[in-house]
C-alpha cells in the first residue's frame, strides 16, 4: 500500500515537472530567427539633430528647411510598436520617394546604394514642397509615410 502511494506521488511530480518543462519550452521557443521590427512611424535626422517624426499614431511634426539650390543630407530611421527607433536591414530593404511642389519645388536623390536610408534633398525654387517616401521590404511596400514638409527659402 505505501508502495502504490509513493509511486502515486512519484507520478504526480514527474508528470506536473514535464508539464512544467513543456510549457516553459513553448514560451521562450524561438524559429531560429530574430523577429523584424514592423515600422509603425520613422524620424528624420540631419546629423544627429531630429527635424521630422511622424508617431505611431500617424502625426507628423516638424519640418525641413534648404535654400534654394542647395542640398541638405539627410538619414531615415524608423519607430517600431514599442516606440524604440531601428534602422531595417539595408539588404532587404529600400526607400521610394514620390515629391509634391507648391509654390516652391525639391528633388530628392539617393546616391550611395549600399546606404539605402540616406538621402539628399535640394532646394529647386524658393517656396514650400512636401515629400512622402514608402519602406520597400524585398519591392513591396512594408510602411508609407504621412507628407513631409519642406521650406525652401531664397539664397542670397
Amino acid at each position: 500500500m505505501k508502495n502504490s502511494k509513493l509511486f502515486s506521488r512519484i507520478s504526480y511530480v514527474f508528470t506536473f515537472l514535464l508539464l512544467a518543462s513543456i510549457s516553459a519550452a513553448c514560451s521562450n521557443s524561438t524559429s531560429g530567427e530574430e523577429e523584424e521590427q514592423e515600422p509603425v512611424g520613422f524620424v528624420i535626422y540631419e546629423g544627429d539633430n531630429e527635424l521630422v517624426s511622424q508617431n505611431i499614431r500617424g502625426e507628423v511634426t516638424g519640418s525641413i528647411t534648404v535654400e534654394s539650390t542647395s542640398s541638405a543630407g539627410l538619414r531615415i530611421a524608423f519607430i517600431d510598436e514599442a516606440a524604440e527607433v531601428f534602422t531595417p536591414e539595408k539588404d532587404e530593404h529600400s526607400l521610394q520617394f514620390q515629391t509634391t511642389d507648391g509654390d516652391g519645388s525639391i528633388s530628392i536623390a539617393q546616391d550611395n546604394a549600399s546606404e539605402p536610408f540616406l538621402f539628399t534633398v535640394t532646394g529647386e525654387s524658393a517656396g514650400s514642397a512636401t515629400f512622402t517616401f514608402q519602406l520597400l521590404h524585398v519591392g513591396s511596400p512594408e510602411f508609407e509615410s504621412a507628407a513631409i514638409s519642406v521650406t525652401v527659402t531664397s539664397s542670397n
